[in-house]
């Protein structure tokens, strides 16, 4: 089920939020303590960002925290929390820095306006990536006197930059060939892939199971957003691959180009391979596209083939 959140406009939600802060009938307490609490609950956030320490970024949170990122779904608890810092450390090595604008104190409930700024390296690119934005930070007292956040909401000044929805997905795991929804292909009896993804290189080992053969294996690496080139003899083959906007989906794209007694030959196979939202199925669709009467009597071929991941 979406979040109810999801179909609010970003400013009307930050309104909502101000709103039910600010209407409580307890006086404004803007005392000493409090505010050098949440002062230090900064401090210890940009450190534990920096070390990439999950655990005490969770420990800052309460159980129903409720996050709000920019061109991604709502999400809320604990759990999710976890996940969604997890893909951040394993794709980044990130520092923050938060600026505090406005800090308001209401009897248990505490309204923090931030300016940030963020870096954050490409852990496998290196690529260097800054990105600046707002946020609304709310906090609820406990009855232990911490502070804990309970709603986060924020976007970068940036039309199109926001570093978290640049992670891709998740591709890592072995998946099961589901025969009664993929395409029928004659003898094939069974077929597992386990994939190693490390950010934008995704390690593919397939082992497909044939009637009355020896199962065939094959290994391949592709690094998404690169484009490689071979010439061999009169045949030119070249590699590419991209990702989608979303980055749930990638695509490779394989061609070959012969001259064969004086005659041009073009071979063209593009393949995309989509996770679902939750990262239970895995869809492969492949087009080729084959120069008539070389490779086969039917010029275009398209196969789906569905994977169900296989749960530890």
């Amino acid at each position: 089920m979406p979040h109810p959140l999801n179909n609010l406009p970003m400013k009307n939600i930050i309104l909502s939020i101000i709103i039910t802060l600010l209407s409580g009938s307890c006086q404004m307490n803007n005392n000493t303590k409090d505010k050098k609490a949440l002062h230090n609950w900064i401090l210890d956030y940009q450190g534990a960002i920096w070390e990439a320490d999950v655990e005490k970024l969770l420990s800052f949170a309460s159980n129903t925290v409720v996050y709000l990122p920019p061109n991604e779904p709502a999400f809320s608890g604990k759990e999710n929390l976890k996940k969604w810092y997890l893909e951040y450390f394993n794709y980044y090595h990130p520092s923050e820095v938060l600026g505090i604008q406005n800090l308001e104190i209401n009897g248990d409930l505490a309204c923090m306006l931030c300016d940030y700024t963020i870096s954050a390296k490409e852990n496998q690119s290196g690529k260097e990536l800054i990105d600046d934005g707002k946020l609304i930070n709310i906090f609820k007292r406990q009855l232990n006197g911490e502070w804990k956040i309970i709603h986060s909401i924020w976007n970068s000044n940036h039309q199109i930059m926001d570093l978290h929805s640049q992670i891709p997905a998740d591709f890592s795991g072995t998946w099961k060939l589901d025969l009664s929804r993929s395409t029928v292909i004659p003898d094939l009896i069974a077929s597992t892939m386990f994939i190693v993804q490390k950010g934008n290189e995704i390690n593919l080992n397939q082992t497909t199971e044939l009637k009355d053969k020896e199962p065939l294996k094959s290994t391949i690496t592709y690094n998404i957003g690169t484009e490689i080139e071979k010439v061999t003899g009169r045949e030119l083959s070249k590699i590419s691959s991209s990702w989608s906007p979303d980055k749930h989906t990638f695509t490779v794209t394989n061609e070959l180009h012969s001259n064969i007694s004086g005659t041009k030959h073009g071979y063209k196979r593009t393949t995309s391979y989509s996770v679902t939202a939750k990262g239970e199925t895995l869809n492969i669709i492949s087009d080729d596209t084959l120069p008539e009467g070389v490779f086969t009597t039917t010029k275009d071929k398209h196969i789906e083939m569905i994977f169900n991941k296989e749960l530890k």
